[in-house]
C-alpha cells in the first residue's frame, strides 16, 4: 500500500536516503529547513486523508460476461481538486480602470490651460485685435463644444476635464480683454469681479445643460467663482454690502443646485456662502461699534448689515432645502447673532447694564427652550448659551468677591463675634447676583430638560436654591457682620435638609447634600471667630448626626462629614474654654474611634482616621514633651483600632495595624524614658507574634511553622544577635545562646521546623562570633583537615542513604 510520507525515500526522485539526511544524494534536493518540514507535514496529511477514503471503498463481485458494477462512489458530486490560481489572479494592489482616464484627462486639462496661458503670453504681442479675438473665441468655443459632444457620447470624465479647460479659458478671456484695452480704465478689483461673474455664469450654464446628470467640476467651480466675484466687489468698500449680496447669490445658486438637482453645487454653494458670511459679520460688527448708540444704530441704520446677516443665516436652510438638522443650525446661529443685535446698543454702557440686558435676553431664550414647540427647542440652545457668556463671568466674579469678603476677615480664632466682612469692590453691581444666579440655574435646568424632562418639583427646588444662594452671597458683598452671613448659611443648610426630607429619590439626596455643604460652608466662614465657629460647627455636627443614620448616599456623605465637623467643634469649643491644644485631640480620638467601632462603615472609618491623624499631629506639635504626647496618642489609637478588630468580625485584619500602633507607642515611651536595650522594644511584640502563631497552629494543623512562628522568633532573637556582634562576651550573649539551644531542642522534641531553624541559625552565628577572636590562632592545616573530614562524612552518609533507597526499590519491584 502506497505511503506518501516515507522518511527513507526522497519525496522528489524516490531515491533511498541515508540516516539523518541533509540533502538527497541522487537529485540534490535539500531536506532541511522550514519548507522541507512543511512538505513532510503535508505528505502526512495526504496519508491520513487517503486512509479515510480507503475506508469507504466498496468491493462488488464481477460475473462472467458482465461489466463490473461498482457502488456509487462516496465522492460523487464532489468538485475535483481545485486548480492553483495563476499568478495574475492573485489579489495584488493595482490601479482601478476608472482611475487611469481620470489621471490622464486631469493632466491633459492642466497641460491645455498651461499651453493657453503660455500662448497668450508669447503671442499676444504680435497678434492683432482680430487675431486675439479669434483665438480666444475659438479656444473657448472649442472647449465648450467638445465638452457637450463628449457628454452626449457618455464620456463624462473627458467632459469634466474639458469643462474645466473651458472655464479656465473664460477667465483668460477676461484677462485678455482687459489687456487689449476693450474694458477701458478698470482696476484689478473690477477684473476679478468680471472674471468671477463670467466663469460663474459659464459654469452654471454647463450645469444646467448637462441635466439631469449635471457635471461635477463646473458645479464645484461656480460657487468659488461667485465668491471671487464677491471679494472683487468688496475690494475698497467699507460697508459689507457686496459680501452680503454675494451670500444671497450663493444661496440662490444653492437653490438651483437643489432644483436641478446637483448635490455638489448645493453643498459647495452653502460652504462658500459661510466663507462670505463670516467676513460680512465681522465687518458689520466693526461698523456697528463705531456708532454704538440707539440713535446711531437704529436711527442711522448702521445696524442693517447685522440684521441682513441674521436674516440670511435663518433663511439659508429653507432656501437651499437642507434637512431639519442643518436648518436648525442656521436658525441657532441666526438666533445668537440676532440676540446680540437686539442688545448691541446696551453693550457699550456700564458693565451692569450690559449684563442685565444679556440676562434679559437669556431669560427669553429659557422661555423658548421650555415652552416652544419641540422642533424649535434644540436650536434655541445655542443662543441661550451664547448670551450667557458675560452673565456667567459676572456672576462668577461676584461669587468670588463674596467668598473673599468672608474668608479674608482674619486668621482663625483671631476676631471677635461681631466682626464685619471684608470690604469688596466688584466691577458689576452686587444687585445682579440674585437674578444672575436664577437665570443661569433656569438655563441649566432647561438644557438638561432637552435630554431628560425635569419635574416641577425639581424646577421649584432649583429656583429656591438659586434664590437662597444668590441672596446669601449678595449679603456678603455689603458691610454686614460676619455672624449674619454665617447664620444665613446655617439656616439655609437646615432648610435644605428639611426640604430634602419631604422629597424622595435623587432630588432628596441632592437637597440633603446641598444642605450639608451649606452648613460646612457656614463653619468655614465662621473661622475668624472661635465662638461663631463653635455655633456653626455645632449645627454642622447636629446635621451630620441626623443624616448619617440614613442607608442611602446621603447617609454616607454625612458619615464622612461628621468627623471633620466634630473635630472642628471640639477645637473651637476648646479655644473658647481655654483648653490647651495638646489636650483637645484625645476627645476627638475617643469619640471618632468609638463611633467607628459602633458603626463600622468604610466612609466613617476612613474620615475618622484622617481627621484623628491631623488632630493628633496638631496636638503633639503643641505639647511640651513631644515624645510623651506621641506615646499617649499612639496608645489611644492602638487601643481603638485593636478594639474594632475584636468587636467587629469583618474587621479582624485591623488587629495588625492596631498592634503596630501599640508597639510604636511602647517604643516611643521607652525612648522617652532613656531605655536603649533592644529587647525592651522587640520582646513584647515578638511574644505577641508567637502567641498569635501558636493559636494559628492549634486552629489549622496544615499551617507551616515557618510562616506562623518564624516572624516572632526572628524578632525575639535577631536584634539581640546584632547587639552581641559588638560585645560577644556578655550576659546577653550567654542568655541568647541558652535561648537558641532551647529553641533547637524544642523544635526537635516537638517536631517544629521554625524553632529548630531559628535556634540553629542564630546559635551558629553566635558561636562563630564567639570563635572569631581565636580563629586566627588555629593552624591553617587543622581547619583544612576538619573541613575535609566534614565533607567526607557528609558524602559517605549521602551515598549510604542512596544505596539503601535503591535496595528498597529493588526489593519492592520484585514483589508479586
Amino acid at each position: 500500500m502506497r505511503t506518501y510520507a516515507d522518511p527513507t525515500r526522497c519525496p522528489d526522485c524516490g531515491g533511498l536516503l541515508p540516516q539523518d539526511p541533509q540533502v538527497c544524494e541522487v537529485c540534490a534536493l535539500p531536506l532541511t529547513g522550514a519548507t522541507a518540514s512543511e512538505l513532510y507535514s503535508t505528505l502526512q496529511q495526504a496519508d491520513r486523508l487517503l486512509g479515510q477514503l480507503r475506508l469507504h471503498r466498496v468491493r462488488t463481485p464481477v460475473t462472467a460476461g458482465a461489466t463490473a458494477a461498482r457502488g456509487e462512489s462516496p465522492l460523487a458530486g464532489v468538485a475535483p481538486y481545485p486548480a492553483p490560481r495563476a499568478p495574475q489572479d492573485l489579489d495584488a494592489p493595482r490601479l482601478r480602470a476608472a482611475t487611469v482616464p481620470q489621471i490622464l484627462l486631469g493632466l491633459g486639462a492642466l497641460c491645455l490651460l498651461v499651453a493657453a496661458v503660455t500662448f497668450l503670453a508669447v503671442a499676444w504681442s504680435w497678434l492683432g485685435v482680430g487675431g486675439r479675438t479669434l483665438v480666444l473665441v475659438a479656444l473657448t468655443g472649442t472647449a465648450f463644444g467638445l465638452t457637450m459632444v463628449l457628454l452626449r457620447r457618455g464620456l463624462r470624465i473627458a467632459a469634466e476635464a474639458l469643462s474645466v479647460v473651458g472655464l479656465g479659458l473664460l477667465a483668460l478671456d477676461v484677462v485678455g480683454v482687459r489687456h487689449a484695452g476693450w474694458l477701458g480704465a478698470v482696476t484689478d478689483a473690477h477684473v476679478v469681479l468680471l472674471a468671477g461673474s463670467t466663469v460663474a455664469l459659464g459654469g452654471l450654464a454647463l450645469v444646467l445643460a448637462s441635466a439631469p446628470r449635471p457635471l461635477v467640476a463646473p458645479a464645484l467651480v461656480v460657487p468659488v467663482a461667485v465668491l471671487a466675484a464677491g471679494f472683487g466687489a468688496q475690494w475698497g468698500i467699507d460697508t459689507p454690502g457686496p459680501l452680503l449680496a454675494t451670500v444671497v447669490v450663493l444661496l440662490a445658486v444653492g437653490r438651483v443646485g437643489a432644483l436641478v438637482p446637483s448635490a455638489p453645487l448645493r453643498w459647495a454653494s452653502l460652504g462658500t456662502a459661510a466663507l462670505a458670511w463670516l467676513p460680512s459679520v465681522v465687518s458689520g460688527l466693526a461698523l456697528a461699534t463705531e456708532h454704538q448708540t440707539v440713535a446711531g444704530l437704529w436711527g442711522s441704520a448702521e445696524i442693517w448689515p447685522l440684521i441682513v446677516a441674521t436674516a440670511v443665516a435663518a433663511a439659508a436652510g429653507p432656501v437651499v432645502r437642507l434637512g431639519r438638522s442643518a436648518t436648525s443650525i442656521g436658525g441657532a446661529v441666526a438666533g445668537l447673532l440676532g440676540s446680540y443685535v437686539v442688545v448691541f446698543a446696551a453693550l457699550d454702557n456700564s458693565p451692569s447694564a450690559a449684563t442685565l440686558a444679556l440676562l434679559t435676553v437669556a431669560a427669553a431664550w429659557v422661555a423658548v427652550v421650555v415652552a416652544a414647540p419641540e422642533r424649535f427647542r434644540a436650536w434655541a440652545a445655542l443662543p441661550l448659551v451664547g448670551t450667557l457668556v458675560l452673565p456667567v463671568v459676572a456672576v462668577a466674579s461676584l461669587v468670588a468677591d463674596s467668598g473673599r469678603a468672608v474668608l479674608e476677615v482674619g486668621e482663625p480664632f483671631s476676631a471677635s463675634f461681631w466682626i464685619h466682612v471684608a470690604p469688596s469692590t466688584p466691577w458689576v453691581g452686587a444687585w445682579l447676583l440674585v437674578p444672575g444666579v436664577v437665570v443661569i440655574t433656569a438655563a441649566a435646568c432647561a438644557l438638561v430638560g432637552l435630554v431628560r424632562p425635569l419635574s416641577g418639583t425639581t424646577w421649584l427646588a432649583a429656583a429656591g436654591g438659586a434664590l437662597l444662594a444668590g441672596g446669601i452671597a449678595t449679603v456678603a458683598l455689603y458691610d454686614v457682620p460676619l455672624a449674619v452671613v454665617v447664620g444665613l448659611l446655617a439656616l439655609a443648610g437646615a432648610a435644605a435638609i428639611g426640604f430634602g426630607e419631604r422629597l424622595s429619590g435623587t432630588s432628596a439626596d441632592l437637597a440633603r447634600i446641598a444642605g450639608g455643604v451649606l452648613v460646612l460652608l457656614a463653619g468655614a466662614g465662621a473661622l475668624p471667630s472661635d465662638r461663631l465657629t463653635t455655633l456653626a460647627l455645632a449645627a454642622a455636627t447636629a446635621a451630620a448626626v441626623l443624616l448619617m443614620r440614613r442607608p442611602d448616599v446621603t447617609g454616607r456623605v454625612a458619615s464622612g462629614a461628621f468627623a471633620p465637623a466634630f473635630a472642628g467643634l471640639v477645637w473651637a469649643a476648646g479655644n473658647v474654654a481655654g483648653v490647651p491644644a495638646y489636650d483637645r485631640a484625645i476627645p476627638v480620638l475617643l469619640v471618632l474611634g468609638g463611633l467607628a467601632i459602633w458603626r463600622p462603615v468604610p466612609v466613617l472609618e476612613v474620615a475618622s482616621a484622617l481627621v484623628a491623624a491631623v488632630a493628633s499631629a496638631t496636638a503633639i506639635s503643641d505639647a511640651a514633651d513631644h515624645r510623651l504626647a506621641l506615646a499617649v496618642h499612639l496608645t489611644v489609637a492602638g487601643v481603638l483600632v485593636t478594639g474594632s478588630s475584636l468587636v467587629n468580625p469583618q474587621r479582624r485584619e485591623l488587629a495588625w495595624p492596631g498592634g503596630l500602633l501599640l508597639a510604636a507607642a511602647t517604643w516611643v515611651r521607652l525612648a522617652q524614658l532613656g531605655v536603649h536595650a533592644p529587647e525592651a522594644y522587640t520582646l513584647p511584640s515578638a511574644l505577641v507574634l508567637c502567641v498569635v502563631g501558636a493559636w494559628r497552629l492549634r486552629r489549622d494543623d496544615r499551617s507551616a511553622t515557618l510562616t506562623t512562628l518564624a516572624p516572632g522568633l526572628a524578632l525575639a532573637t535577631v536584634p539581640s544577635l546584632l547587639q552581641t556582634l559588638d560585645e560577644p562576651v556578655s550576659l546577653r550573649a550567654l542568655l541568647l545562646g541558652v535561648a537558641c539551644l532551647a529553641l533547637a531542642l524544642a523544635g526537635v522534641r516537638l517536631r517544629l521546623g521554625a524553632p529548630l531553624v531559628v535556634g540553629a541559625v542564630v546559635g551558629t552565628l553566635l558561636v562563630l562570633r564567639e570563635l572569631a577572636p581565636y580563629a586566627a590562632t588555629v593552624p591553617p592545616w587543622l581547619l583544612i583537615g576538619l573541613s575535609g573530614a566534614l565533607l567526607t562524612l557528609v558524602g559517605v552518609t549521602w551515598e549510604s542513604r542512596m544505596r539503601d533507597l535503591r535496595t528498597a526499590s529493588h526489593y519492592v519491584g520484585h514483589l508479586r
